[in-house]
């Protein structure tokens, strides 16, 4: 007879609280999903955006805090034990919805299809139920990662800033 251990688990409380505190979380993590990749529809097209179409019509600048706003959603993969590989596949969600972003015009148009916060949600919800401590390595991982991609970021807003200190020059 499988008894809960009132000392340890009393009546399967803690074990309800944690279950309730994971699901608030997640449903945190969803809002900021929908925020940023489909909070509006447009009805005709019948098409979702969220915040981050909208952030990237300003050139580079929209692109670039749309994409620090997803570092969050990686963040959070450590707090669920997700496996490495999956925290990089995340990662490469939202590099590529950066690169993507910050080519004029072109990255507009993809922010209507590449929804990197979506699609890392799902990620997440996919493998939370395999639940596990993370180790040291995780951590260091995940530091690794978000340290790439803020570098790739911090790149993007250099060659920005240099490309427009240049073409000052020209005029």
């Amino acid at each position: 007879m499988n008894r809960p251990n009132s000392i340890i688990e009393p009546y399967g409380a803690s074990r309800e609280i944690l279950e309730r505190e994971e699901r608030e979380g997640i449903e945190d993590l969803e809002r900021l999903a929908r925020i940023l990749d489909d909070f509006i529809r447009i009805p005709i097209l019948n098409i979702r955006i969220g915040l981050d179409p909208i952030l990237g019509l300003v050139p580079w600048a929209g692109d670039t805090l749309s994409a620090l706003l997803s570092l969050y959603l990686i963040g959070s993969a450590i707090q669920y034990g997700l496996p490495k590989i999956i925290i990089l596949r995340m990662a490469m969600n939202v590099a590529f919805d950066y690169l993507i972003g910050v080519i004029p015009f072109v990255g507009d148009a993809s922010d209507f299809f590449v929804k990197s916060n979506r699609w890392n949600l799902n990620l997440l919800r996919k493998h939370a139920q395999e639940r596990r401590k993370p180790s040291f390595s995780d951590y260091l991982f995940v530091i690794v990662v978000i340290g790439a991609l803020l570098s790739l970021i911090a790149g993007g807003i250099a060659l920005v800033f240099y490309s427009l200190k240049a073409a000052g020059r020209l005029w």
